[in-house]
């Protein structure tokens, strides 16, 4: 590995690192902060159990689970970014990490207490076995917080880890959900309108650019806060994410 290539690891392996790309630069991961993340912490709560994060991605949960939780298993497809998690969380004690396809985990029956499974659906070929993998790792009463995007949205099968569909109605999910032996206890929409708005401004200018979009771009999304409370949560103003908190019954 090149001295220059190593450097760049290394950096991108620290957690302040990390935090420091954004809190400057804006990405899907700052678009959702203002509706998406606060309601996934909520469904949550506080007493995870043996959790794990299934599709971790860049782990933007990582910290919260093990400060919650007896063990933490950070699980994805993508080495790569699987190794940053790791490099990143390497004062959690509790953390452990594996490589892995959501459609066939390597856990034990009932192995677990929680599950998180963000945007992870819409790129399997087979979402319901996924669902009924996640059922069969979970212990009775054992509960998965899980998000999939709302039509409109991408499809890109060409890519290996693309979108397969563009996302689920929440009639569709909670179906899907409930069909595989779960209970949807709860819901709620999140990222609208300005959130999507934010996206757009954001993928222009790295298209027009070629430079990292600067954060203010995301804190367009914020206005989404400020939209009418009750019709969010029926649905009202695009809504680009479905999150869901469901138990096993």
């Amino acid at each position: 590995m090149s001295s220059g290539k190593n450097w760049r690891t290394q950096l991108a392996g620290r957690y302040w690192v990390w935090r420091l790309y954004h809190f400057l630069v804006a990405d899907a991961v700052a678009v959702q902060k203002p509706t998406k993340d606060k309601m996934i912490y909520e469904f949550l709560g506080e007493h995870l159990g043996r959790v794990a994060d299934i599709g971790c991605g860049p782990g933007v949960f990582t910290r919260y689970l093990c400060a919650h939780a007896d063990r933490v298993c950070a699980a994805d497809i993508d080495a790569a970014s699987l190794g940053r998690v790791r490099a990143r969380n390497r004062a959690e004690l509790n953390l452990d990490s594996l490589v892995t396809d959501a459609g066939k985990l390597p856990f034990a029956d009932s192995q677990l207490d929680t599950v998180l499974f963000l945007e992870v659906l819409e790129h399997l070929p087979d979402d319901a076995a996924a669902l009924s993998e996640v059922h069969r790792v979970l212990a009775p009463g054992g509960r998965v917080v899980l998000s999939v995007p709302v039509p409109p949205g991408e499809i890109n099968e060409g890519e290996a880890w693309g979108h397969k569909r563009e996302g689920y109605q929440l009639e569709e999910i909670v179906a899907l959900v409930e069909r595989n032996g779960f209970r949807v206890e709860k819901r709620g929409f999140a990222v609208f309108r300005f959130s999507r708005l934010s996206n757009t401004l954001i993928r222009n200018w790295r298209h027009w650019l070629r430079l990292p979009a600067p954060i203010f771009l995301a804190w367009v999304s914020y206005f989404d806060c400020l939209l009418n409370a009750k019709g969010r949560q029926k649905g009202a103003y695009l809504p680009a994410s479905v999150v869901l908190l469901a138990r096993k019954l």
